[in-house]
């Protein structure tokens, strides 16, 4: 069975050789490389296939949190650091899970079966990609009111994350189902949607303006976009440079 390769990103020896030893007792893993510094991860990363990214915040030059922000498409990634205060910033940039130190094998072992699950669920829908090489979709069907709903992606104005569900506010509707924002990240056209929020995921085509920390969309509704992806949000919306 292939392995999951997974990258260690920590300053402090000790803390990084406790981690080695966690992770030796899961056979899923494989470490590909260690880390002391945020620069020296940045170009590991460019070099290498990674699946899993156990990053502390507090580093010299750069944090960990400037480091995912850095990286187009970052690993899962579990955030370590001994303080509590950088969970709401870290779960911004939609990392896995937050650790605090000391960390307790318990703990940690809780934080990588959520990573494990997700790539396991990422491997079975490429592996049913590879098997249907039609055009993609444009759009999906979703469980909703014990029925299948037909959800068109150029009709969704925005997916809001409600707990273990998403709505779907489209044109004309809006449909609940049983899903993750996580998922649907892999499945919407990255050309088209962009998650702006830990809870909200935005069509890019239905964006009729930006007021303050928050978007307008053709329908009128009004709703967050975190300060961290505001300026790649306007950077992809504004193709003349005007603002």
């Amino acid at each position: 069975m292939k392995k999951y390769k997974c990258l260690i990103v920590e300053d402090e020896v000790l803390a990084q050789n406790l981690l080695k030893n966690y992770l030796s007792k899961i056979p899923d893993i494989e470490i590909i490389g260690t880390c002391q510094t945020a620069m020296e991860a940045l170009s590991f990363i460019k070099g290498e296939t990674i699946d899993i990214l156990l990053l502390d915040i507090q580093m010299p030059d750069l944090t960990g949190v400037e480091l995912l922000r850095a990286i187009k498409q970052p690993p899962l990634t579990i955030l370590i650091t001994a303080y509590s205060e950088y969970a709401i910033e870290g779960y911004e940039l939609n990392v896995v899970d937050y650790l605090l130190k000391p960390v307790k094998f318990d703990r940690f072992f809780q934080a990588i079966a959520k990573v494990l699950e997700l790539l396991n669920q990422r491997k079975g829908e490429q592996e049913f990609v590879n098997e249907e090489p039609d055009t993609a979709l444009d759009y999906i069907f979703v469980k909703s009111d014990y029925k299948a709903v037909k959800v068109k992606f150029e009709d969704i104005l925005y997916i809001e994350g409600m707990q273990k569900y998403v709505r779907f506010k489209c044109k004309d509707t809006q449909v609940t189902t049983l899903m993750s924002l996580l998922k649907l990240e892999d499945i919407l056209p990255e050309k088209d949607f962009l998650r702006i929020q830990k809870s909200f995921i935005a069509n890019l085509n239905h964006i009729i303006g930006i007021e303050g920390n928050r978007l307008i969309m053709i329908n009128n509704d009004k709703i967050p976009i975190s300060k961290s992806v505001k300026p790649h949000l306007i950077q992809r919306l504004d193709k003349n440079e005007l603002l």
